[in-house]
């Protein structure tokens, strides 16, 4: 979406202005809130823009709303321009400016060039200006003294007198130039400090001053011809209200502020004249109950101090001349002193104020109570200091600055005979209303919000509709009375009555009391993104303070005081009047929305909305994101929704209706395209700001359509046309897919192999069904690594999505995965295909490793070419075998026949590839197929080619033991059925033969029982301990016990046939003891005493650690490694074949049992001090196997777990 940064710079010599198109068609990076838009223009030397003369506004025309320099942000004031340009020329929109509180930025209206007033957090583009002003102070003070007549005050040059004699503006003006004057005009802010302060001003006092527009409407000048260079407006002024004509001014109310009024109104008045002469010499004025050169106001003397000190050295410098650093009471003290020290050269004046006795505690010197603060911006901040006052465009503003840095000072001593004003005596407060708190000596009570949470000003509206105020909190003892409050929800937030949205000044409380106190959180305020200008107790931090984003919905706390009438709380939270339809839909103003409680990926969301004839709800601007916001937080909706603003790959924004962009409200930095795969935006029901995400997230939605749909009518899903795919691409289900990087150097890490499929119109490989997984893996047989798809938990750990943004409807991970317990960044996903069994299988992976990569993209109609899908008769080659799926339905027998007619087999599936090969054969007719898979001559299930059973696809509950005959299904799986049903077949030829068994020994395995199982293997018997976990002796023992030891493993075949029956345990990475162990000598050998003449140790195994004397194997690769022989672990035990096995285990072992006490002696040197140290707890293990029982487990009559029939099978190598 463009947005436009324009910058206009000021030309005085030439009285007119040029405007500089600096960018244009900027992206929505350019857009930013009001503030971040004052601090990039402030970056280039420049102001947002100020608008004060007449013809500027003729060159402002723009097709987007635009941030100008506009605001309200000064809690007290009125409507300003930030920078300190005067606000004297008025150019409202009709209806402008709102009066809603939170609406206190301005912008330039697209088209008709108009203001208008809206949230500062809203994202637009912005106009800065740059340049010198003609509009600066042309008041230069001469420093003379100056004689003026009876009664009139001197002051920078001129005269002023007060009136209170009540008059028309008219004859007020008339009255000032009779005597040689004119209504006043003020210029700066010493001006304007004098005149509220040396006037003798009361906050009662209504005075016209000389500004009005009777002139020219909406433009202001004053009376008496000078430049307009100041304004200070009271708050929500000037306002013309009601079309009345208010084309005069006055100041009025405790600041003294101005407001414009009907002319006719009857008020008092100031009158301003230049002066009879100035002094020849300078007149030393001796000033009666002060010393010479102080100077009196009120009931004290003040002093300006003439050398540069620290802190101390002024309060010293002052307590010598009898008198102490100067406090400040209230506004018109302020007031005074800026008018005092405003146009000083100097930077500084100390007053006594600092925090350095109690930090965040800010304390007179003298021990006065702090009942004024007058902070500067960013102030008073977390650091220790001293309070110092700012001279020059910031007069009298304060901040806290190192106590020993040197400046000038301010003494104040009390008039010489004058009795001070008495001390309000304090009398109790009457108590709290009932659920109030507060302290003894408090004059405010205390109270959470308990119903709908609330933006801070929401909040603050509601505590002033009661007869209170957000709270404010000026002591330790206030804040414990915070935290002491019940509350409604817990680790929740509370909005307080502190903001910062004046740029130009520091934190203030919304009552107006001082801000003397602090108790911010580590690391606040921090004011982030530039967006947090409100402040919040979190409880996360013991109700420390922290500032947060002002319309975030929180709880609240409001204060009232003490005896004050508690008024009846608003009526209701949610001020929107709407209707619900018949089908439930919300109807509000022209439109009805649906606001959705399921959470569905984008492309989901959307068909549901369609199929109600709507779409995704697009928001064109404020009102109606604040309903849609309100409505969803106050219903209790999810935490974000999705709505129908779309992201290209481009990063372009657009509405999916196509609606013109011309209103955004994003979250602070956001859109930020993370992982350059988030194409959609959601609106979060806490804030109602919007945030882009990958649009396979599932989230809650709003649909909208037009309210004159009355029932939902179920729209027809037009499907996308068949196409085709470029050469070497296959097409499957209406995509494309190609798989890149076969070779070691042309592979990509994740981010690399996305990108190059992005620059071939695609994207890395999603994959929503066991179909397309299917597909994928007949393609992975012949390629050499490992390879990429689109899965990524990049943005959000443990949340997995398809980078291309569809749904996550489908996974297949390979055991043991996705790996939580990585210690390493493993943010992308591969499909395997080195490992036969897990073919195709997922894992998470280092996204910065190279690998082959899976690209996918939309079938091209272009390029489509009708194909049959019947499926062609005859045979197919696949791999290394031909493949015949015969339609024609028979028994198993006579499907077998049939095969070995065309010399061929019913197919054996021996891998992954092979099985979705003939998968989706089967899906082609629909029908399932006979396999060549059957238990019916040796009674266990076994491949009529010969070949064992190395890979297995069995559906739940399945192998059945009274059904010997196995056919694949349509939905992929392995079942079995009566021979003597008719199915279609799948006939299989193949040059590669099964290899040779090898000879089963003679002898027998101990018998089984319902405890343990017993599976031969050539001339041996094994046991494997599936639920009972010892450490390594007492794992030996154990087998012993049976007559057996821990398993010694002599080739590869053996190692195979274990991992062939662990295979049920390799998804949780189990270990299982094995008999080798390190002796006396320091030398690998097996406990039954053979040779070691083959090892399979894990990578950089086995280790020099401390007492890692045993060897234990993983379930998952066979991997060995060593480890403390202390450790609790499942074991395998193994004991040769005899011709008959002893009734008592422990007879005829001797031998055994005293080569395994020598044993025990050699490895008691290396245990005798080890600790005990479990690496894994117990757990109950059963698993579908018919080759083992669970010791401990029961059986039922159909748990395929104990078909102890299938023990005695004629195991071969596992090659």
């Amino acid at each position: 979406w463009g947005r436009v940064r324009l910058f206009i710079y000021l030309c005085p010599n030439l009285k007119q202005l040029h405007s500089v198109l600096v960018a244009s068609g900027i992206n929505s990076n350019s857009a930013l809130t009001w503030h971040q838009a004052r601090k990039s223009c402030q970056q280039q030397n420049a102001e947002l823009l100020s608008i004060t003369e007449l013809h500027e506004q003729t060159y402002l025309t723009a097709n987007s709303e635009l941030w100008i320099g506009l605001n309200r942000l000064n809690s007290n004031g009125g409507w300003q321009w930030i920078g300190g340009s005067p606000f004297r020329y008025l150019n409202w929109a009709p209806g402008s400016p709102s009066l809603e509180s939170e609406k206190i930025c301005g912008l330039l209206q697209s088209g008709n060039g108009k203001w208008k007033n809206q949230q500062c957090d809203q994202k637009l583009g912005y106009i800065c200006k740059k340049g010198n002003s003609s509009l600066d102070s042309f008041i230069i003070p001469s420093g003379r003294p100056i004689k003026c007549p009876s009664g009139w005050i001197p002051y920078s040059g001129h005269c002023y007198m007060l009136y209170r004699a009540p008059k028309i503006w008219k004859d007020a003006l008339s009255s000032c130039r009779k005597e040689g004057g004119d209504l006043a005009s003020i210029h700066n802010i010493e001006e304007y400090s004098f005149t509220v302060s040396q006037l003798g001003y009361k906050p009662t006092d209504e005075l016209w001053i000389g500004l009005n527009d009777l002139k020219i409407h909406m433009y202001f000048d004053w009376s008496d011809g000078t430049p307009v260079t100041y304004t200070k407006w009271l708050h929500e002024e000037p306002s013309h209200a009601n079309n009345r004509k208010e084309d005069c001014v006055s100041m009025k109310g405790e600041d003294g502020y101005w407001a414009d009024d009907v002319c006719e109104k009857k008020l008092g008045y100031i009158c301003k004249m230049k002066p009879l002469a100035e002094e020849s010499e300078k007149v030393e004025v001796i000033i009666p109950g002060c010393q010479k050169g102080w100077i009196r106001h009120g009931f004290y003397c003040y002093s300006v101090g003439q050398t540069s000190v620290t802190f101390s050295e002024a309060k010293k410098i002052c307590e010598g001349n009898k008198g102490y650093l100067v406090t400040v009471k209230d506004r018109y003290e302020q007031a005074f002193l800026t008018v005092l020290i405003g146009f000083s050269p100097v930077k500084y004046f100390w007053i006594a104020l600092s925090n350095v006795e109690e930090q965040g505690t800010f304390k007179w010197a003298d021990g006065e109570a702090v009942l004024f603060t007058h902070w500067n911006s960013g102030m008073p901040g977390r650091e220790p200091g001293c309070v110092a006052m700012r001279t020059g465009t910031t007069a009298g503003l304060w901040d806290v600055v190192n106590c020993e840095e040197k400046s000038m000072f301010l003494c104040k001593q009390l008039v010489e005979g004058a009795t001070p004003p008495p001390v309000p005596t304090t009398t109790p407060a009457p108590s709290c209303p009932d659920g109030w708190h507060s302290r003894a000596h408090s004059s405010s009570c205390f109270k959470n919000g308990r119903k709908h949470m609330k933006t801070w000003f929401d909040a603050r509206d509601f505590c002033r509709a009661i007869g209170g105020d957000l709270a404010s909190i000026h002591s330790e003892e206030d804040q414990n009375v915070i935290n002491s409050l019940e509350r409604a929800h817990y680790y929740q937030s509370y909005w307080m009555g502190m903001s910062a949205f004046d740029p130009d000044g520091g934190f203030t409380w919304s009552d107006g009391s001082p801000v003397n106190y602090e108790n911010w959180a580590d690391g606040e305020p921090n004011n982030y993104d530039g967006n947090e200008k409100c402040a919040m107790f979190n409880e996360y931090t013991d109700m420390q303070w922290n500032d947060m984003f002002c319309e975030k919905f929180g709880d609240w706390t409001c204060q009232i005081k003490k005896g004050a009438t508690l008024k009846p709380e608003p009526s209701t939270t949610f001020e929107y009047t709407y209707k619900v339809s018949e089908d439930g839909w919300i109807i509000y103003e022209d439109k009805a929305y649906y606001f959705s409680h399921e959470t569905l990926p984008m492309e989901k969301a959307r068909e549901y909305c369609k199929k109600n004839s709507g779409d995704l709800v697009v928001i064109e601007g404020e009102s109606k994101r604040k309903f849609l916001w309100k409505y969803s937080f106050y219903n209790d909706f999810r935490e974000s929704l999705y709505i129908g603003l779309s992201v290209s790959l481009d990063k372009k924004f657009s509405w999916i209706d196509g609606t013109p962009l011309n209103y955004v409200a994003w979250s602070p930095n956001e859109p930020n395209f993370a992982n350059n795969d988030e194409n959609c935006v959601v609106m979060y029901t806490q804030t109602g700001m919007w945030n882009d995400l990958n649009c396979g997230a599932p989230n809650s939605f709003i649909c909208e359509r037009l309210n004159n749909i009355t029932h939902s009518t179920v729209a027809p899903t037009s499907p996308a046309p068949l196409g085709g795919c470029p050469q070497n691409w296959f097409l499957f289900n209406n995509k494309c897919f190609k798989i890149f990087g076969s070779s070691e150097n042309e592979s990509l890490t994740w981010h690399a192999a996305r990108t190059a499929c992005i620059n071939l119109e695609g994207n890395l490989a999603s994959i929503p069904s066991e179909e397309v997984q299917a597909f994928l893996i007949t393609h992975l047989k012949d390629a050499s690594t490992d390879t990429w798809i689109g899965l990524n938990d990049v943005n959000s750990e443990y949340t997995f999505l398809w980078t291309d943004g569809s749904g996550v409807s489908y996974t297949s991970w390979a055991k043991g995965f996705p790996n939580y317990r990585s210690e390493v960044n493993v943010d992308c996903k591969r499909s395997l295909n080195y490992f036969d069994k897990e073919a195709g299988k997922w894992k998470d992976e280092d996204c910065q490793m190279n690998k082959s990569y899976i690209c996918q993209r939309n079938a091209d109609p272009k390029l489509y070419n009708f194909q049959t899908t019947v499926p062609v008769s005859g045979f197919t080659l696949y791999g290394n075998s031909s493949y015949s799926l015969i339609s024609s339905r028979m028994n198993w027998e006579e499907a077998q026949k049939n095969c070995k007619a065309e010399y061929s087999e019913l197919a054996s599936i021996l891998d992954p590839y092979s099985q979705s090969f003939l998968w989706l054969q089967v899906l082609k007719i629909g029908q399932p197929v006979w396999i060549g898979l059957n238990s019916n001559t040796s009674g266990f299930y076994k491949w009529t080619d010969n070949w064992r059973i190395k890979y297995s696809k069995w559906a739940s509950e399945e192998p059945k033991q009274n059904l010997a005959c196995v056919y694949l299904d349509v939905d992929g799986t392995w079942k079995t059925g009566s021979c003597d049903e008719n199915y279609c077949s799948v006939c299989k030829r193949s040059d590669v033969l099964a290899p040779t068994e090898l000879p089963q020994l003679p002898g027998k395995c101990p018998t089984s029982d319902i405890r343990r199982s017993w599976i031969p293997f050539h001339g041996h018997c094994y046991y494997i301990e599936s639920s009972e976990m010892e450490s390594w002796p007492q794992s030996s023992m154990e087998c012993v016990r049976l007559g057996a030891s821990l398993v010694s493993i002599e080739n590869m075949a053996e190692m195979n046939f274990l991992l062939h029956h662990l295979d049920a345990f390799a998804s949780d990475s189990r270990q299982f003891w094995i008999g080798m162990y390190k002796n006396v000598d320091g030398e690998w050998t097996w406990a039954d005493n053979s040779a070691v003449e083959f090892v399979n140790w894990k990578e950089r195994e086995p280790t020099d650690g401390y007492h890692e004397y045993c060897v234990d194997m993983d379930a998952s690769d066979g991997g060995w490694r060593s480890y403390y022989c202390s450790a609790d672990k499942r074991f395998i035990c193994k004991i040769p074949k005899n011709e008959a096995v002893p009734a008592h285990h422990l007879s005829g072992m001797a031998v055994i049992l005293v080569l395994l006490i020598l044993v025990g002696a050699g490895l008691a040197a290396y245990i005798f001090f080890k600790k005990k140290r479990h690496n894994q707890l117990p757990i109950d293990v059963t698993f579908d196997n018919t080759l083992y029982c669970n010791r401990d487990a029961v059986p039922a009559a159909s748990d395929s777990k104990y078909l102890v029939a299938n023990i005695e099978q004629n195991e071969q190598a596992m090659l």
